[in-house]
C-alpha cells in the first residue's frame, strides 16, 4: 500500500513538472522553426538544382560531342587512306576542353566492312582489354546514314550514350561512321568550382533569410511580449498599464487597443467595486443598526411603555427590510452560479402580462393614484417560450424603477408597450421621471452600483437590474436600455417570437 502511494504521488508531480515546465519564447520558438524550414527547403532547392545541372550538363556536351563528331566525319572523308592503323586529329585536343576537359574522347571510326578503328590525339592511355570492349560495341552498333545519339549500356554495366555520325564520300554514300562513346556519369561530372559556387549561393540565401525571418519575427514578438508582460501585471492588480500603439500591423494596432482599452474599463470597474462594496457594507449595516437601537431602548426601558410596541414595529419593519436585501443578494448569486433553473413553456406574452401589470396596480394601488398607466399592445397574439415567473420579476422590477423615477412628480406617466419586430417579442416600459445621468448609463447593470439619483430615493443593493439582465438572457433574450436623457427612460426587453399563425 505505501509503496502504491509512492507511485501515485510520483506521478501526480511527473504530471505538474510537465505542465509547469518552462514554455519557449516566441521569437525563439518561430526562428528557430523557420530557420529549420529555411534550411530544409535550400536543401530541396540544392539537391533539386544539381539533377537539373547535371541532366543541362549531359544535354549539353552531348551536342558539343555531335559537333565534333560531325568535324571527324568531315576530315575522315577528305583523307586518302582511310584503312590507316592509326588515326589521329589534332584539333580533338582542343574540341576535348570544350566538352570534358581532363577526359579524353573515346572515338572510333567503322568502315562499310565492320573494321573498327581507334581515335586518338595522343597515345590512347586506354588498357587493351577495355579498348576490345568498346570495338565490340561499336561493331554491334549499325551505320547510320543521319547523325544520331544511341543510349548504350556499357561492358561495365554503365550508362553511356554513342554519337554516330555517318562518314559520305562525294556522291553522298555512307562509307563508314565516326563513333563517340560519353559515359553518362563522366558528362554529368561538374567542376568542384561549380559545386562550391551553388553551396556558396545556398548558405548566402540561408544567413539572408534567417536575418529577415529573425528581424521580423523580433518586430512581430516584441508588442506580443508586451501585452503577455503587461496581463502579468494586469493578473497583479496594475490596472495602471498603458500600451504603445505605434505599431503599423493592423492585427497588433487592434490588439494592444483592446487591451489599453480594456486596462481602463478594468481599472475603472474596480474603484466602482470598491465603491460599490462600501455601499452594500453599508446598505446592510444601517438597518441592523436601527434593529440594534431599537431593542436596545425597549431592553434598556428608556421609552415609555405605551411607545415599546411602536419601537418593536419598526425593528420588525427594519427585520423585513433586511432580509429582503439579503434574499436579492442570495437569489442573485444562485443565478448566476446557474443553480435555479428556468422552466420554460409556450406562453401568450400579451395575456401574462396584462396579468402582471393588474397585479402590480393592486399591491401598489396608492402610489398610482396620480400615475397615468398606459398600455399599448399588438392586435396580433404574441406567443413565446419563457419562463412566466421569471418573466413577472423582470416586469416587476423593471416598473417598481419607473415608479421611484416618477415619484412625486405632477404629471406622471408609466407606458408599457408591446410588439413584434421579425423574429422578435419587444416589450418597452418607458417612464417621464428623473432619467439616468449619462455618466451612470454605462454601469446600470453593473452588480451593485446605484446611481445616485436611486441612492437619494430608496435602499437596496443595486441588483434589481444586473438580476433582471440574468433572467432575460436566461429566458433567451436581452434586456437593454434604450433611451435615457433626463426627462425620460425607456427599457426595452427583447424575448424570441414563436410564430403560430
Amino acid at each position: 500500500m505505501e509503496r502504491l502511494r509512492h507511485y501515485v504521488a510520483s506521478a501526480i508531480n511527473s504530471i505538474f513538472k510537465k505542465e509547469n515546465k518552462e514554455k519557449t519564447p516566441l521569437l525563439y520558438y518561430w526562428t528557430k522553426r523557420y530557420l529549420l524550414t529555411l534550411i530544409g527547403g535550400l536543401l530541396i532547392i540544392g539537391v533539386v538544382s544539381i539533377i537539373w545541372i547535371r541532366h543541362n550538363a549531359l544535354e549539353n556536351r552531348l551536342e558539343l560531342t555531335k559537333l565534333v563528331a560531325q568535324e571527324i566525319a568531315e576530315h575522315a572523308n577528305e583523307m586518302e587512306d582511310t584503312n590507316a592503323k592509326d588515326i589521329r586529329f589534332p584539333f580533338l585536343q582542343d574540341r576535348q576542353q570544350f566538352i570534358n576537359p581532363g577526359q579524353p574522347l573515346e572515338v572510333y571510326i567503322k568502315d562499310n566492312s565492320g573494321a573498327v578503328r581507334s581515335v586518338s590525339q595522343e597515345p590512347n592511355p586506354m588498357p587493351n582489354s577495355e579498348l576490345n570492349q568498346n570495338e565490340s560495341l561499336i561493331k554491334s552498333l549499325q551505320l547510320e546514314e543521319e547523325l544520331t545519339i544511341k543510349k548504350v549500356t556499357t561492358w561495365n554495366n554503365k550508362k553511356a550514350s554513342v554519337v554516330i555520325a555517318p562518314i559520305k564520300n562525294d556522291e553522298e554514300k555512307v562509307t563508314g561512321a565516326v563513333y563517340i562513346i560519353q559515359p553518362h556519369n563522366e558528362l554529368k561530372h561538374l567542376n568542384k568550382e561549380e559545386y562550391q559556387l551553388l553551396g556558396l549561393l545556398l548558405i548566402s540565401l540561408a544567413i539572408l533569410g534567417w536575418l529577415v525571418i529573425y528581424s521580423l519575427s523580433k518586430k512581430l514578438a516584441k508588442p506580443v511580449e508586451e501585452v503577455a508582460n503587461a496581463a502579468q501585471r494586469l493578473m497583479n492588480g496594475d490596472y495602471s498599464i498603458t500600451l504603445n500603439d505605434d505599431v503599423q500591423e493592423k492585427e497588433l494596432y487592434q490588439l494592444i487597443q483592446s487591451f489599453n482599452e480594456m486596462t481602463k474599463r478594468l481599472d475603472t470597474l474596480e474603484s466602482l467595486r470598491t465603491q460599490l462594496l462600501a455601499g452594500v457594507t453599508h446598505e446592510l449595516k444601517t438597518p441592523i443598526t436601527s434593529i440594534s437601537a431599537l431593542i436596545q431602548a425597549v431592553n434598556d426601558n428608556v421609552i415609555p411603555e405605551n411607545r415599546k410596541k411602536e419601537f418593536l414595529t419598526m425593528s420588525l419593519k427594519e427585520s423585513a427590510r433586511l432580509q429582503s436585501m439579503v434574499e436579492d443578494l442570495l437569489n442573485f448569486n444562485s443565478f448566476s452560479a446557474g443553480s435555479i433553473k428556468v422552466n420554460k413553456e409556450e406562453t401568450n406574452v400579451q395575456a401574462i402580462l396584462k396579468e402582471i401589470i393588474y397585479q402590480w396596480e393592486i399591491v401598489h394601488g396608492d402610489s398610482l393614484s396620480s400615475v397615468s398607466l398606459t398600455y399599448v399592445s399588438s392586435e396580433k397574439a404574441l406567443y413565446a417560450m419563457i419562463d412566466s415567473v421569471r418573466f413577472q420579476q423582470i416586469l416587476v422590477n423593471l416598473l417598481n424603477n419607473s415608479l421611484h423615477a416618477i415619484k412625486g412628480k405632477e404629471e406622471a406617466k408609466l407606458e408599457i408597450k408591446v410588439r413584434y419586430y421579425q423574429k422578435n417579442i419587444l416589450v418597452t416600459v418607458e417612464d417621464n421621471g428623473y432619467g439616468i445621468p449619462k455618466e451612470e448609463q454605462d454601469f446600470i447593470f453593473e452588480r451593485f452600483y446605484r446611481g445616485k439619483n436611486k441612492k437619494d430615493v430608496e435602499r437596496g443593493l443595486g441588483l434589481g437590474l444586473p438580476y433582471s439582465l440574468l433572467l432575460a438572457k436566461a429566458l433567451g433574450g436581452n434586456l437593454s436600455l434604450q433611451q435615457s436623457d433626463g426627462c425620460s427612460t425607456m427599457f426595452l426587453l427583447q424575448i424570441p417570437l414563436i410564430h403560430k399563425y
